[in-house]
Parts: structure tokens; C-alpha cells; sequence
């Protein structure tokens, strides 16, 4: 399991390097430029495809579980979300600390090994987690239980932050999100979320 943990470290690294060698930029450099870069470089986990064994690291590593993006490459919503709201170093940051966060293609092949020990591709994956709409978002707990599933686009970084706080303080065991959020004076009139930053995005 170390090896594992010292693979996908070592992964990360090559990856988060790639783009700044071809840039001939340092590491060094304004870390505010990392918000204008491809967000699946910072926000997902570079990941092998063992979720037992992401999971295992996310134990090690003492966070609060995974975060299971679904997504399709023909998928605006995604896009927006990839571009908009995962590119932002307050969210990078938060979730970076409490989750390991994977993205699955609904229509892809990459062959992922689920909780149970079966190697699927990912759209079999998704079938069989039935996800039939883009974008959604799974929490699984450490114990690789679904604890919580969000369907539909996140606007902005504000949201996806509300939405993680649900998540961490354990909301979803006693409240709805739409009255936690309500609560939280992130609710207009008619009842969708109110995100201040993006609202014409």
C-alpha cells in the first residue's frame, strides 16, 4: 500500500511538472497562475484506477473519504465546472485536504476496480452506480459507502464549498441541502442556490 501511496505521489509530481517545463516556467513562480491552467492537474487525483487502494490513501493520509466526479467530454455543464468552479485555488485547497478526488468518464474505457474488488470500464462503472445524467458528484465515505450524490452542475466555487461543509459536518445525516443551504443564506425566492459570484456565468 506505501508503493502505492509513493506511485501515485510520484505520478502527481511528473504531472504537475509537465506543464511547467513546457512553459519554461519554475515551480516557483506566482502560484495565482495555477488558476488559469487545466484544472484536472490540481483538483482530481492522479489515480491508477485501484479505488481500494486510493481509498486506503485517503485513510493513511487522514481524510474524509473520495469525491467521484461523473462527467462526459460532450458535457457543457461539466466544462463549466472543469473551467469555472475546479480551477479555483480556495476549492483545490479545501477538497485537496479532505478528499481524493477522481473523475469518471460515463462513456469511457479506462478500467476502474471498484470497492468490492471488480474491474470495470467506466462506463460499466457508471452503469452499474447508476449514473445516467452528467455532471454528478459521489461522496464515498472510507468505508467506500455512497454517503451522498449531487446531481447537476455547481456554478461556483462559493456552492461547491457549501456543498463540501454539508458534506464534512455531517449535514446530510439530519437536513436536506436545499434547507442547509437555505440556512446559510445561499437560497433565492424561487428556491435555486444562490451562488454570488456567478450568477451570469
Amino acid at each position: 500500500m506505501q508503493r502505492t501511496a509513493s506511485l501515485r505521489a510520484a505520478l502527481a509530481g511528473i504531472l504537475l511538472a509537465l506543464p511547467l517545463l513546457a512553459s519554461g516556467c519554475s515551480p516557483v513562480d506566482d502560484p495565482a497562475t495555477r488558476d488559469a491552467r487545466d484544472a484536472r492537474e490540481y483538483f482530481f487525483t492522479p489515480t491508477f484506477g485501484d479505488l481500494r487502494e486510493e481509498m486506503q490513501v485517503a485513510r493513511e493520509e487522514g481524510k474524509l473519504g473520495m469525491l467521484l466526479f461523473f462527467e462526459a467530454e460532450s458535457c457543457p455543464y461539466c466544462q463549466h465546472m472543469i473551467h469555472k468552479v475546479f480551477s479555483q485555488r480556495s476549492v483545490q485547497d479545501w477538497y485537496a485536504e479532505r478528499f481524493l478526488s477522481i473523475a469518471v468518464d460515463i462513456h469511457g474505457d479506462v478500467e476502474l476496480t471498484d470497492f468490492d474488488g471488480i474491474t470495470l470500464p467506466s462506463k460499466v462503472f457508471s452503469d452499474h452506480r447508476r449514473i445516467f445524467m452528467t455532471p454528478v458528484i459521489a461522496f464515498i465515505d472510507l468505508e467506500g459507502n455512497e454517503i451522498y450524490r449531487h446531481l447537476g452542475m455547481i456554478r461556483t466555487a462559493a456552492e461547491l464549498l457549501l456543498l463540501g461543509n454539508y458534506i464534512e459536518g455531517n449535514h446530510h445525516y439530519r437536513m436536506e441541502y436545499k434547507t442547509f443551504a437555505k440556512q446559510r443564506g445561499m437560497e433565492k425566492e424561487d428556491g435555486a442556490l444562490m451562488t454570488p459570484a456567478g450568477e451570469s456565468e
